[in-house]
């Protein structure tokens, strides 16, 4: 991806989009995922994530969602929106938003992050960009992009103060759907597969 090609942040994207339609998403980078902070397997922590996230994708495009908008975060964010690109190769009319925070977010990623970053962007129908440079709230502003969006947050959060539970908060407060995938968080000891603890919303895409 040539990053000089993104597009900097507007009120309206280029083609007509739905928000009654648009899905995005938020949760924890890799190093703060629930599991992985209590001892799980990093590995098996990213495979049942991942798995969850092409479920929902999946039962959200069943019900008319065709757009997804992902923060390109490490962790959450980029597994979501491999999820995407990988339910698209059987639904071609379904759409990758990247709302990138700062030209240089994949900065200080990890090689295997960054590798997924670059492919992922390469493939995005759209490429936000919102600022040149990091500031402090740059990464508040994208998430309150994509909400402004959307209809729809599917997220992975246990609880933990943070900009995951700001935009959870914010969703709810919107009045949005929101679909926890994380498990049951107040379970001790931590059960990785135990089933997910919906937040709200879950009845009307299962």
């Amino acid at each position: 991806m040539n990053f000089m090609s993104m597009t900097r942040l507007r009120s309206t994207l280029p083609f007509p989009a739905d928000p009654q339609r648009t899905v995005c998403f938020s949760g924890y980078r890799i190093g703060k995922m629930p599991g992985v902070t209590e001892g799980c397997d990093p590995d098996e922590v990213q495979r049942v994530v991942r798995k969850r996230c092409m479920w929902i994708v999946e039962r959200l495009c069943e019900r008319g969602y065709d757009t997804f908008v992902s923060g390109m975060a490490t962790g959450f964010d980029l597994w979501a929106a491999e999820a995407v690109l990988s339910v698209r190769r059987d639904r071609p009319g379904i759409r990758l938003l990247a709302f990138v925070p700062y030209r240089e977010q994949a900065k200080y990623y990890d090689p295997v992050s960054l590798k997924s970053y670059t492919e992922i962007l390469s493939q995005a129908d759209y490429v936000h960009c919102l600022s040149e440079r990091y500031t402090r709230n740059c990464c508040l502003d994208r998430n309150v992009a994509m909400l402004d969006h959307s209809s729809v947050l599917v997220c992975y959060y246990d609880g933990r103060p943070g900009g995951t539970r700001y935009t959870v908060s914010l969703a709810l407060d919107r009045g949005m759907t929101v679909i926890d995938l994380c498990c049951n968080r107040s379970a001790r000891p931590y059960n990785l597969h135990a089933a997910p603890e919906w937040i709200e919303g879950v009845r009307a895409i299962r």
